[in-house]
């Protein structure tokens, strides 16, 4: 025979479950397993879901941020590829690659293969080169204005607005420089070569160098500032003015993306036995044709 339970016994076991089925879904983030944000539970458990919410947020953008970053610095890539670059699953990626393409960041194209589907190939618009760009310009800025508030009166009487900007530009590759030599001190081309590409990669001005036998081929996939090194050749020669005081040996450029070209490359001829290298000079400015015309300053001829 079955005992009957009190009623107010049921009630309250009753309460208690749901109490507790409802105290688990609300210390759960809201997701698989739990239909919506529960909008019960006690201030601290509100506030924990909160700060959930803005850590998850903080990490998707962070993903973003390091997406835009590889596709600068490699130019494209397939999701395959992408997705091995940043140690996640196809899908993740591909849900990032969505929001950035819905704001406008990427562009997509098509490559045939021999067999198969054609490949997505990734790669970063021109909003997207821009917001890579952002830290670069930041601290280009840094660097603007103790250059401006260190001119004298001398250095800018009498002078074309162009031959100032060109004399900022330098007085920006030198500081450039100076802040990065103490982390070139190597004394034999080469490792000195590894080094500059090490130091400079950080701000955005070199990628990669090639031993190409009588000369190493510097080269950078991303430029650091693009906008600006449309309107002047002045923002190319303070890249190029930089290297050239790191290396302590001519260095000429011979491609830029301002130019059209897809990288910006840089040639540093090894020196002949018993030739001494020549000082370091900053470009003086040149007249350009167009915005998207290469400057021939410094253009050489590898044989």
């Amino acid at each position: 025979m079955r005992k009957k339970i009190d009623p107010a016994c049921a009630a309250a076991i009753m309460d208690v479950r749901t109490t507790h089925s409802r105290r688990r879904t609300c210390d759960r983030p809201p997701g698989r397993g739990n239909r919506a944000e529960c909008t019960s539970g006690t201030p601290s458990r509100r506030r924990a879901r909160r700060a959930y919410a803005v850590r998850l947020k903080g990490r998707m953008e962070r993903a973003r941020d390091e997406l835009i970053r590889i596709l600068h610095e490699r130019g494209d890539g397939s999701v395959a590829h992408l997705a091995e670059a940043m140690g996640m699953s196809q899908g993740s990626v591909r849900r990032h690659l969505d929001i950035l393409g819905a704001d406008g960041l990427i562009e997509t194209r098509q490559e045939r293969r021999p067999r198969g589907r054609p490949l997505t190939v990734y790669s970063l618009s021109e909003a997207g080169e821009e917001r890579s760009s952002a830290a670069h310009y930041a601290r280009l800025l840094e660097h603007v204005y103790p250059a401006l508030t260190s001119l004298d009166t001398g250095e800018v009487s009498g002078q074309a607005g162009a031959a100032i900007l060109w004399r900022i530009f330098e007085s920006v590759a030198e500081r450039v420089a100076s802040e990065q030599a103490p982390f070139v001190r190597s004394e034999e081309l080469p490792n000195r070569i590894t080094e500059v590409v090490s130091v400079m990669s950080e701000v955005g001005v070199l990628h990669d160098a090639v031993d190409e036998g009588d000369a190493f081929r510097l080269s950078n996939i991303g430029c650091p500032c693009r906008s600006t090194a449309l309107e002047t050749d002045a923002a190319c020669e303070a890249d190029r003015y930089s290297i050239e005081l790191l290396v302590g040996a001519p260095v000429e450029q011979v491609a830029t993306i301002a130019g059209g070209s897809n990288c910006c490359e840089y040639i540093v001829r090894k020196p002949a036995e018993g030739g001494g290298a020549s000082a370091p000079a900053f470009g003086a400015p040149e007249p350009r044709a167009s915005g998207r015309q290469p400057s021939q300053r410094g253009r050489v001829e590898l044989l």
